[in-house]
């Protein structure tokens, strides 16, 4: 005969499960489900791919709730489609204050009321929570410059109004390119072009003429000839920097002797043109007193002219050097 069950260590252990059950409950989720929470509801009219139940409803990066139901609406007569999703707010994610001071849970709870929030310029869109997977969430945000765009007259909660997000507008900015591109250009001309053109850069590249002129080129390039005069050439650059570093050193021993040779010079040639100067000043006062037909007047004055015109060379003669000290060395 089998042994008979005894009820009541079934029934321990009945309850033992239970207790272990609700002590995981509590440990894993109980945070959130002790909290407070509020239901919110919003229509996105577009595709939600990446949107899961559970997803996480944030605000500014900082996780307030989750998304707890996904349903799609269609219009019977229409057959126009939105997506309804149900959002579970965490009010403990929230925290009012007045003053720096954190307000008490009976004035948080009287403060927070989702109406006022949304009428404030609250706003949801969709985001991105993970590239790699594609994952997307319920980011909320204030934006009270977006009119509020409200999708149902009934909703089963508070329905904060939506708005596109940045890779929505992405999205349909790169659709109305490429509809734009199509109203406005011929793909079928555009592709007949690019095969001809394609076409024409495949018989250029396969020219025998290319060829034979590469092979001609390649030919001149490697010849005997080229190479010897390649080597010439460089032999004469170098013959011609050694010139110019000997044209260099001469032009700068040039300078260094003509510099003391001018500082010599120039008083000697400053005395000679005072003196000049003032012969020519007397020579003109002894003219102004001799003057008339007289032979020794005709003579003076034929001696101040030759004087002038040799102190007049003389001043341009000094004028040159100064400028080109170089001429005492190489001639004007």
């Amino acid at each position: 005969m089998s042994k008979q069950s005894n009820p009541t260590l079934i029934g321990a252990f009945v309850i033992g499960a239970v207790g272990l059950l609700v002590v995981a409950v509590l440990l894993f989720g109980g945070s959130e489900l002790l909290k407070k929470k509020l239901r919110a509801v919003a229509y996105f009219p577009g595709s939600v791919k990446g949107l899961r139940t559970g997803a996480s409803v944030t605000f500014r990066g900082v996780r307030v709730g989750y998304v707890n139901d996904i349903q799609i609406q269609t219009d019977a007569k229409t057959l126009e489609s939105q997506i309804e999703v149900r959002m579970e707010l965490l009010t403990g994610a929230v925290q009012f204050t007045e003053q720096g001071r954190v307000l008490g849970e009976e004035q948080q709870s009287q403060t927070l009321d989702i109406q006022e929030i949304v009428d404030a310029g609250m706003r949801a869109k969709l985001d991105v929570e993970s590239f790699v997977t594609g994952q997307l969430l319920v980011e909320l945000d204030f934006h009270p410059e977006v009119p509020p765009l409200y999708r149902s007259e009934s909703p089963p909660y508070t329905e904060i109004p939506t708005m596109q997000s940045g890779i929505q507008e992405v999205v349909d900015q790169v659709q109305r390119f490429m509809a734009d591109i199509q109203a406005s250009v011929d793909v079928q001309d555009m592709a007949k072009d690019i095969g001809s053109i394609l076409k024409g850069i495949d018989e250029l590249a396969n020219s025998p003429d290319i060829r034979e002129s590469l092979a001609g080129l390649n030919r001149i390039i490697n010849d005997r000839n080229t190479q010897e005069l390649t080597g010439a050439l460089r032999a004469t650059l170098a013959d011609a920097r050694g010139a110019l570093q000997d044209a260099r050193v001469l032009v700068q021993n040039a300078d260094a002797r003509i510099v003391p040779l001018l500082d010599e010079l120039m008083p000697a040639v400053e005395k000679l043109d005072a003196a000049l100067a003032a012969g020519e000043s007397a020579l003109s006062n002894a003219s102004e007193q001799m003057k008339g037909d007289t032979e020794l007047a005709y003579g003076l004055t034929t001696t101040l002219d030759e004087l002038q015109l040799a102190a007049r060379s003389l001043r341009v003669f000094l004028d040159y050097i100064e400028r080109n000290p170089e001429a005492l060395i190489r001639g004007k």
